[in-house]
């Protein structure tokens, strides 16, 4: 790569890593300063403990199963064929597995009736979708219709909440459109139809196969498997607070890590320009490199705990006044847990680049031992205490055995 050509694509990563942070600000500041907090107010910290619980759920099987086709098809356009119907198939099977993912989450809960199942299941399989939609602007590298559909998703979101508020909040005489889950599934609505409109992976031929469909499902499941490890233990605060602790405490964490979440959340976009650039262009790392972001990383880490400690002393006595009080204890340690497990994610997309998908199952099979044998102990005997450090040091170890994994596969790879 000449000179020119790598100013040219360092500009034009630059111009699309700003289209995918304001995509995402818009994306979160919708949910976190307008969806969340308008359902807390509606509900109380109580309930909505619960519907965290309920939206954690729903999240793991959009990042687990939505993602990872996306990741997969992003791979298999660097070195397979690949199809429409390879990954609508994948999305049916996935349809079904959402039955059962829906009907337990609800019997823990002991609140499974017909009209909570039905909601729980529709939001879950649009949001799986949804998930799996914004491959069709990074596949292509189209960051400005990537940031046009998120702002889609924010704007069904604003509608759904205010249909929310004004026909019943959380009672259930006007069924799903006066429910919670009416607010959140509208703006999964909005960005799937945003992808027909302007994409081509929902368009026919719907069921056609490639060539390469053994290998890519192969390749889904595989990262899949990975992506759902992954996702476990992030929404892991709220489904192990929720059926240890007790709901409220659900909404305490919550708080208390929130803006770690949205500023680590800055790594998604990086994430998907990383994988874009590197599946479409061949773009080298030395190991020098690599240990050198690495430790920036880690570096990093810190100060941003620190920035989001001052901030949640503000954000969540602002809009979470109700549990401010027990919050405010844990700031630091809460976000300085999630800003690792983001920033030990951007690092492993990086690892993912140039090895096999096999590895990241690997990373994430260790940090899920190590996830059982630290944090579920430590939350059982310390509680909210527990949970803050314990995530503190299985995401540290996470980043350590990524990077030491990637400096290996880099001295094969030369």
């Amino acid at each position: 790569m000449g000179e020119k050509d790598g100013k040219k694509l360092a500009l034009n990563a630059s111009r699309d890593f700003v289209f995918s942070v304001l995509a995402l600000i818009i994306y979160n500041g919708v949910l976190q300063l307008i969806v969340y907090p308008g359902l807390n107010a509606g509900m109380g910290a109580d309930a909505f403990g619960t519907v965290l619980y309920l939206i954690s759920v729903i999240s793991i099987m959009g990042a687990g199963f939505g993602t990872a086709a996306s990741y997969s098809r992003m791979m298999a356009k660097k070195d397979r064929t690949q199809e429409n119907g390879d990954y609508n198939l994948f999305l049916i099977m996935i349809a079904g597995v959402s039955v059962v993912v829906s009907l337990i989450s609800l019997l823990l809960l002991d609140r499974l009736f017909l009209g909570n199942y039905i909601q729980l299941l529709l939001l879950m399989i649009i949001t799986v979708v949804r998930y799996y939609a914004d491959v069709e602007y990074r596949m292509t590298i189209r960051f400005v219709d990537y940031f046009l559909f998120f702002c889609s998703v924010s704007v069904g979101y604003c509608i759904g909440l205010a249909f929310y508020k004004s026909l019943g909040g959380i009672s259930v005489r006007i069924p799903f459109i006066g429910n919670w889950s009416f607010a959140l599934f509208l703006g999964e609505f909005f960005g799937i139809i945003y992808t027909i409109i302007r994409g081509k992976i929902f368009r026919p031929p719907f069921f056609r196969l490639s060539a390469s469909f053994r290998e890519n499902i192969r390749s889904v499941w595989l990262i899949s498997a990975s992506n759902l490890i992954s996702a476990l233990i992030l929404n892991s605060d709220r489904i192990l607070l929720r059926l240890m602790v007790g709901a409220r405490e659900v909404t305490v964490f919550y708080t208390a890590s929130l803006i770690g979440k949205i500023v680590a959340m800055l790594t998604t976009p990086l994430n998907g320009i990383i994988i874009s650039y590197f599946t479409n262009y061949k773009i080298k790392l030395s190991k020098k490199i690599f240990t050198l972001i690495g430790a920036g990383m880690t570096v990093l880490s810190v100060f941003g705990a620190l920035v989001c400690t001052v901030v949640s002393m503000l954000f969540v006595k602002m809009m979470y006044p109700d549990v401010f009080e027990q919050a405010k204890d844990y700031f630091f340690m809460a976000n300085l847990g999630q800003i690792l497990y983001f920033i030990s994610g951007s690092l492993m997309v990086i690892v993912l680049s140039f090895t096999k998908e096999k590895l990241q199952l690997i990373i994430n099979i260790f940090y899920v031992v190590v996830f059982f044998l630290i944090v579920i102990p430590l939350t059982y005997v310390w509680n909210l205490k527990g949970m803050a450090v314990g995530l503190i040091i299985v995401n540290f170890e996470r980043l350590a055995f990524t990077a030491v994994l990637g400096i290996r596969n880099i001295r094969k790879e030369k």
